[in-house]
């Protein structure tokens, strides 16, 4: 079958994946890199209630929230969806810890502490643990990192019995730089892009050593390298337990898992067109025969026998609010589906998120167990498959459910297509 998939966030990736090694022609179309490059880094599949507690046992707790809200994605994605795109992205990527069924503790770059279900084996030492002692280490020439501010909101965490303490050094890692990106902390540390990686983590040990006391873990913000060996060389160096905490975008953690799945589709030759971007389609019925691909100033029209919808949702303009207040889904003229307005009062920095009682960002498409684009009760399409956020009936930013929603929903529309197929 030949197969496109538009966007390269997670769910676009690991559908594009599964179907290559599956045997099948994939091609990814593709504004842009995906939000992989925005997101912690973790795996959350469902952290929080609505009433704020922390959920200990995820994979029990969607069966709970299905039966209360059957709208929501999971009930159509299913249990065994989720646990299995997990347990893939950990096979395939061998960057997160072993993990059972349970959420742990991370903190946050604010000293916030959330559940998820796996972390990067870089951020295991920083797990929220009883009696746990933290050094928070800022970074002067690194703003996103307030150390004082998260050892005191670590300290004083209802979610576990902990001391925290902080400290800020200076490490400069391209002078005369005074205020420096992740990634280029990243670069610098790794010793790429013409930067001294070992003379950078010398400096970082040096700086350390002074403040460093045996009964403790040190934190630091989520920058030590895309490879795991500048990270292992400093957390040996320092002879204590050494944790990354996920900070703000751009995100090294999560590019971390970004390339790796790049690199894995260009292995399997999966052709990523970038910049490209998909502004019409043919149908027959209910058949997409054709998607009309803008390239470098052209459009094509590319033959598919399915496709697979990836390209996110409002965040992303696959769903597309204009001037007048109007919501469409941009390609297909998707029927939507919008969420009650928990607070209707609520407002964001661009003004009302709030229209006629419905949530805007709750706003995206209703699909079956295959993952088809519903209309109605019926799917719109016969072959077309949405996954990842542009499915919508969830808050994954509030009840962090976000990765399980894009693993799962890629592998229950995989597992349609491999069917059709037999």
């Amino acid at each position: 079958m030949r197969i496109i998939v538009i966007g390269t966030g997670l769910a676009g990736l690991t559908s594009a994946l599964k179907l290559r090694e599956a045997g099948h022609h994939v091609d990814i179309v593709t504004k842009g890199w995906g939000g992989l490059l925005l997101s912690s880094g973790t795996l959350d599949v469902y952290g929080w209630r609505k009433d704020g507690r922390p959920i200990s046992e995820p994979y029990a707790a969607i069966d709970e929230l299905v039966d209360a809200e059957p709208t929501h994605p999971y009930a159509a994605i299913g249990t065994d969806a989720v646990r299995e795109g997990v347990d893939w992205l950990r096979s395939t990527t061998g960057l997160f810890a072993e993990a059972d069924d349970h959420n742990v503790l991370i903190p946050t770059a604010i000293g916030a502490v959330r559940p998820t279900l796996a972390v990067q084996n870089t951020m295991v030492p920083a797990l929220v643990e009883d009696a746990k002692k933290f050094l928070v280490v800022g970074i002067r020439q690194f703003r996103d990192f307030p150390a004082a501010f998260i050892a005191d909101n670590l300290a004083r965490t209802p979610l576990a019995k902990i001391e925290a303490r902080s400290v800020t050094i200076s490490v400069a890692p391209r002078k005369p730089e005074a205020d420096s990106t992740g990634t280029t902390f990243a670069r610098a540390f790794d010793g790429t892009a013409g930067l001294d990686g070992p003379a950078t983590r010398d400096a970082l040990v040096h700086e350390l050593r002074a403040h460093v006391k045996d009964d403790e873990t040190v934190l630091l913000p989520a920058i030590l390298g895309f490879s795991p060996d500048a990270y292992a060389e400093i957390s040996a160096e320092l002879g204590v337990p050494v944790g990354e905490v996920p900070v703000p975008p751009p995100s090294i953690p999560g590019r971390r898992i970004n390339d790796l799945l790049i690199q894995r589709c260009r292995d399997k030759r999966v052709d990523i067109s970038l910049n490209a971007e998909v502004v019409g389609f043919e149908a027959e019925g209910k058949h997409v025969t054709a998607l009309k691909v803008q390239r470098a100033g052209r459009v094509t029209t590319d033959k598919v026998d399915a496709v697979v919808y990836a390209g996110g949702g409002l965040e992303s303009g696959a769903i597309h609010r204009d001037s007048y207040g109007e919501i469409r889904e941009r390609v297909f003229d998707l029927p939507l589906a919008f969420l009650d307005a928990e607070d209707p009062e609520t407002t964001g920095v661009t003004g009302n998120v709030v229209v006629d009682g419905k949530d805007i960002f709750g706003s995206g498409v209703s699909v079956n167990a295959d993952m088809l684009a519903l209309d109605g009760s019926e799917p719109a399409y016969d072959n077309l498959y949405c996954v990842g956020s542009l499915i919508g009936g969830a808050r994954p930013w509030s009840e962090k459910s976000g990765e399980g929603i894009a693993l799962g929903s890629a592998i229950a529309a995989t597992r349609a297509i491999l069917r059709k197929k037999d």
